[in-house]
């Protein structure tokens, strides 16, 4: 594809807890125009023309945009991400693991844990009013070779991003200006790792935040995977061989933060959690609530 047939025009929409706007984009490509999320407010016409959007995951600040704008077009997404809007996410993904997780949350968080829920519950209606869902290899931008898929899981593990001629469209994987949450540590190395290893897209187009080069991205991956790794080994420094309620690191890792950078952390947590787990260095209960954690003995 010549990259000067590509047009990407970004929208920005915002509304309380998010401390930013969550970006869409409008993006004409081979005589086609698409979305790619959908932000948290009402579309601009020209948007809802669109007859495709293609969602990077399944969150709510990349979703209700389409709900609140009653968008009527052909949605795309992953089998996962179809599945998480139609039904259920797994325990511990979305805003309701934070009730099973944690058990009850910080009062400071209960506000934006509500606020989650009710647009999880209002995104589920309107998808279930949506004629044409459809997975990506069904998808007219992907089928005639204007989009390619990648499947980046690590901030959520549906999370895909999108290479359009020399822009990529990496939706949570890349959160220029600020701090970002990951499920699972592992699976985001390896998604960075694919993502930086097309060398055919020169500009990002990110969730929330500016768009940046590639330089850009490159080392804001290696900073926060720096400050990951120092988390996580600082969180399996913490940890006894006894049993302990999952929510009593909340406060040791995140106590001296404010409200929104907690709820954030509270995700991240549940990351640290389950990828300690995965490399055998820590023993997770899911099975009851709150969840409890312990040190895993060599």
């Amino acid at each position: 594809m010549n990259t000067a047939e590509v047009v990407v025009i970004r929208l920005e929409s915002w509304v309380e807890p998010l401390d930013r706007p969550a970006n869409s984009y409008l993006v004409s490509a081979g005589g086609l125009k698409f979305l790619i999320d959908a932000g948290v407010g009402q579309l601009p016409k020209e948007a809802l023309e669109a007859p495709y959007v293609l969602l990077t995951h399944w969150h709510w600040d990349h979703v209700l945009g389409l709900a609140r704008s009653r968008y009527a077009g052909t949605l795309c997404a992953s089998p996962r991400t179809i599945s998480y809007l139609r039904g259920s996410p797994p325990a511990y993904e979305g805003s309701a693991a934070a009730l099973r997780a944690f058990g009850d949350v910080p009062e400071e968080l209960k506000p934006m844990l509500q606020v989650s829920l009710s647009r999880n519950s209002e995104i589920k209606e309107y998808v279930k009013s949506v004629e044409s869902v459809r997975t990506f290899n069904e998808c007219e931008p992907v089928a005639r070779g204007l989009v390619r898929v990648l499947e980046c899981p690590g901030h959520s593990d549906d999370h895909t991003c999108f290479i359009v001629g020399s822009h990529a469209f990496v939706g949570d994987s890349v959160n220029p200006g600020s701090g970002l949450s990951v499920l699972d540590i592992n699976d985001y190395i390896r998604s960075m790792e694919l993502l930086l290893s097309d060398p055919k897209w020169l500009t990002a187009h990110p969730g929330h935040g500016p768009d940046v080069d590639r330089a850009h991205v490159s080392s804001w991956v290696a900073e926060t995977l720096i400050s990951k790794v120092r988390r996580l080994i600082k969180m399996r420094s913490l940890l006894s061989p006894n049993w302990r309620p999952l929510k009593d690191y909340l406060e040791l890792l995140y106590g001296s933060e404010n409200a929104f950078a907690k709820w954030v952390g509270a995700r991240s947590l549940l990351g640290y959690a389950i990828s300690l787990a995965k490399m055998g260095l820590a023993e997770l209960n899911m099975e009851v609530q709150p969840w409890t954690i312990r040190a895993k003995e060599a």
